[in-house]
């Protein structure tokens, strides 16, 4: 059995880890044991939290030929025996557990029994004085809101967590402000905390926080709750932390609400994180859209969490609650459903786009799409979406030089020194997204062929600074925090002239400040005409010029497509081989679990 897996190793259908998992695992070289446990890894590799018993004998991994080599291996109860006659599987320290059929990795098992405990459990409602949530629902600020928002912010104020879904442009930023409003009115303990799953997206949700009239009126008994950083998930929990992980406990984080944006992309991991170092009182929103860039590791929350939410959306509770806000009051009898269902709120209106948008059509046939309809996607009829199709036959430079020209604004408000914040505000409007980091069509080969154009048509002049250059217009974004001058993840700045004539980074902060930093203090960044779709998670531009790599690669998919035309409010332009487009919307990024499940 050794040899037939170096075999498939050999013709990639294994990888090496997943044949040295099975070898660990079956120190005897048992082969059903063997070939079960590198399945299992080869799944889990692919973002599935187990293997089913009942498709064993179907999956083309397991040929006649293999199963042959295996004894006494006919029916689903066999495999059964055969596994069960291994002690070892019995055991709870053992790395393989089979439950009902079903087999997982243990430490899966584990985390994801632990989440389903914490999704379950009866938590007890907020004793909120009931008089002051009454004169809430009768404010004008709760009128204005259509019910799916106040269904949403009744449950973010009552629930230990809240699951608020929505596609973009349905007002899953804009509600916060709110939400943390209400909650500094009527909670005694104040302390707030903002987080995503990246850097620019805490930054962005912040922003939005920092703009919003509701919360920068002189309210001065909440205004020193109202947060004035964030934080990534991984930074908050300390994820990549291995010495903090392994080797000494976590403090848990005290905080009351804690606000985490972008969930599609938490993993069961992150999520374990979150469980272990909150505590019972904190409570917790948890914003995303399921259709956009899901987890790198195992499992996907918010997707298990849709999927039972479309079960169970028509609930009583939901009716009863729409009667409670028309009467606009609220009784101490009201909520005593503590069940899952009841955290779970779908925002549907969208405001950044209406039904008739052409950009609105394209990301519902993009999320929808069904083969034999190219033609709709290639045709260039919607009149706010241009797809240009990259040939052999086109040069690189030409193409370049076409997208270069989009910039044509905003050199010409730098020659004409326009004030910082008009230069952002321009160079706001428009960005590149890339799926790839390297190569002519990714992050740093866009900004390589921008540099070559800016020194030939001499835009502004070049200065070497730590042996590295830098000019007038350069745009730049943060990759690392750097706390001695409080700049974070995601931050972006732009190379000018201050005052004296030197050149300096100004950056634009959330509370709409200009902070200027000496280009020698300024590390762990990177030049930023053009970011990476996963890092545009979150954000929002007039325009999105989106760059297809010429050849197929795995992370490629419709989620990822749809992430990136989702970030446009106004026009999509995008490059590349029809083939390439294709292949990657009707991919589709699959990671099941039994999450929601388990008893």
């Amino acid at each position: 059995m050794l040899n037939i897996m170096k075999k498939l190793v050999k013709k990639k259908i294994l990888k090496k880890i997943d044949f040295y998992f099975a070898k660990n695992i079956s120190k005897k070289n048992e082969s059903l044991i063997l070939i079960i446990s590198a399945y299992l890894s080869l799944k889990y590799r692919k973002g599935y939290t187990f293997i089913s018993l009942k498709n064993i004998l179907k999956k083309k991994f397991f040929t006649k030929k293999i199963l042959n080599k295996i004894n006494h291996i006919k029916s689903l109860e066999n495999i059964k025996k055969e596994l069960l006659k291994n002690n070892f599987i019995k055991k709870n320290n053992f790395p393989i557990i089979l439950n009902k059929n079903i087999l997982y990795l243990n430490k899966i098992w584990n985390i994801e029994k632990k989440i389903y405990k914490f999704l379950n459990y009866k938590y007890k409602l907020k004793k909120y004085n009931f008089c002051k949530l009454n004169k809430i629902i009768k404010t004008n600020l709760f009128k204005k809101l259509n019910f799916e928002k106040k269904n949403a912010i009744i449950s973010c104020l009552l629930n230990k967590f809240t699951f608020i879904l929505g596609g973009p442009g349905t007002g899953k930023t804009h509600i916060i402000s709110k939400i943390i409003f209400l909650f500094l009115k009527i909670s005694k303990k104040k302390k707030i905390i903002i987080s995503s799953t990246t850097g620019k997206s805490s930054n962005i949700i912040l922003e939005s926080i920092k703009k919003n009239k509701l919360l920068n009126k002189n309210q001065n008994k909440i205004k020193q709750y109202i947060p004035n950083k964030s934080y990534t998930l991984h930074k908050l929990f300390k994820i990549n932390n291995n010495i903090n992980n392994f080797f000494f406990k976590q403090k848990k984080i005290n905080v009351d609400l804690l606000i985490i944006d972008e969930s599609s992309m938490i993993d069961l991991f992150i999520f374990n994180k979150i469980i272990d170092l909150t505590y019972k009182k904190t409570q917790i929103i948890f914003l995303g859209d399921k259709n956009q860039l899901p987890s790198i590791n195992v499992g996907s929350i918010l997707n298990d969490i849709f999927i039972y939410f479309k079960k169970n959306k028509h609930h009583k509770l939901y009716l009863k609650f729409k009667e409670n806000i028309i009467k606009n009051k609220l009784n101490k009898n009201f909520y005593k459903n503590k069940s899952l269902k009841n955290k779970i709120c779908y925002l549907k209106k969208n405001y950044r786009f209406n039904k008739n948008s052409d950009i609105y059509k394209f990301s519902q046939m993009i999320k929808k799409f069904k083969k034999n309809k190219e033609k709709k996607i290639f045709n260039n009829k919607l009149n706010n979406i241009k797809f240009y199709i990259l040939k052999k036959k086109i040069s690189y430079i030409k193409i370049m030089k076409k997208i270069f020209l989009f910039y044509k604004n905003y050199w010409n408000i730098i020659i004409k020194k326009k004030s910082i914040k008009k230069i952002f505000k321009l160079f706001n409007k428009i960005r590149i997204l890339c799926v790839l980091k390297k190569g002519n069509y990714g992050v740093k080969g866009i900004n390589k062929i921008f540099k070559y154009f800016i020194k030939k048509n001499n835009l502004t002049y070049f200065k070497k600074y730590d042996k590295k250059l830098w000019y007038i217009g350069k745009p730049i974004i943060i990759k690392k925090n750097l706390y001695q001058i409080k700049l974070f993840n995601g931050n972006i700045g732009i190379t000018l002239l201050d005052k004296d004539k030197k050149m300096k980074v100004f950056f634009v902060m959330p509370d709409q400040s200009i902070k200027i930093i000496p280009i020698n203090l300024i590390r762990n960044y990177q030049t930023t005409w053009a970011i990476t779709i996963h890092k545009s998670q979150g954000s929002e531009f007039n325009k999105i010029i989106l760059i297809m790599p010429l050849k197929k690669n795995r992370i490629m998919s419709r989620e990822i497509i749809y992430t990136a035309i989702t970030r446009a409010k106004k026009k999509i332009l995008i490059y590349s081989k029809k083939n390439i487009f294709l292949k990657s919307i009707q991919k589709t990024i699959v990671k099941k679990s039994k999450l929601l499940k388990k008893k």
